[in-house]
């Protein structure tokens, strides 16, 4: 999704200001759909205003200087409505944790059980949170989105609890390989050491 739709999506919700967009972008439910920085968001908002799709007034504010503010107009809200028709584009999901766990032969066994449970314990809390706010999703569509997040999230715990212990293992036969490879290194050095000094020999 391109950055000036999430601006009108953003100015849907009530007028603001540059910062006070990029806050509510980095803030659920926004946060949870796209990533979005001050770089972006400026030039677009610059772009929305010359096409006529969001208006900005300078707002007074005391002992600090003035404020652009950014109120969507009625074409603004037709472009908005004309691009969420557009077909979505696959999602691009990132990962740091899912990488560390693809490089996890590299690692200590115990370092990667560690982030595994660093990772439930998180969830747990993320759903936690989601609870206490869910007497607060009434609209019905958002409630949709809402409940089809939870179980992504509620999956991806249940996943690592029922299968913590197949990673365990996996990784406990890369340690018995390293050792072993390990041995027949030392071996085979030895045996060349030992060659060697017997060709130096007079």
């Amino acid at each position: 999704m391109e950055t000036r739709t999430l601006c009108l999506a953003a100015l849907l919700c009530r007028d603001s200001s540059g910062y006070e967009i990029k806050k509510r972008l980095d803030e659920p439910p926004f946060c949870h759909f796209q990533d979005t920085g001050f770089g972006s968001i400026y030039p677009a908002l610059t772009r929305l205003a010359n096409e006529g799709l969001i208006e900005g007034t300078e707002l007074a504010q005391e002992k600090r200087p003035d404020k652009r503010v950014f109120s969507l107009t009625e074409s603004g809200r037709a472009h908005l409505i004309e691009a969420l028709m557009q077909p979505p584009g696959p999602d691009r999901f990132r990962s740091d944790f899912l990488f560390c766990l693809f490089m996890s032969d590299l690692l200590p066994r115990a370092h990667v059980l560690s982030i595994v449970d660093q990772r439930i314990d998180a969830l747990s809390q993320t759903l936690e949170a989601m609870k206490l706010c869910e007497a607060n999703v009434t609209r019905r569509a958002r409630r949709f989105v809402f409940d089809l997040g939870y179980s992504f999230y509620m999956n991806e715990r249940n996943f690592l609890l029922a299968n913590r212990h197949r990673l365990e293992a996996a990784l406990e036969e890369v340690e018995r390989e390293t050792q072993v490879d390990g041995v027949e290194r030392e071996s085979a050095n030895r045996h060349l050491l030992e060659a060697n000094e017997g060709e130096s020999r007079p």
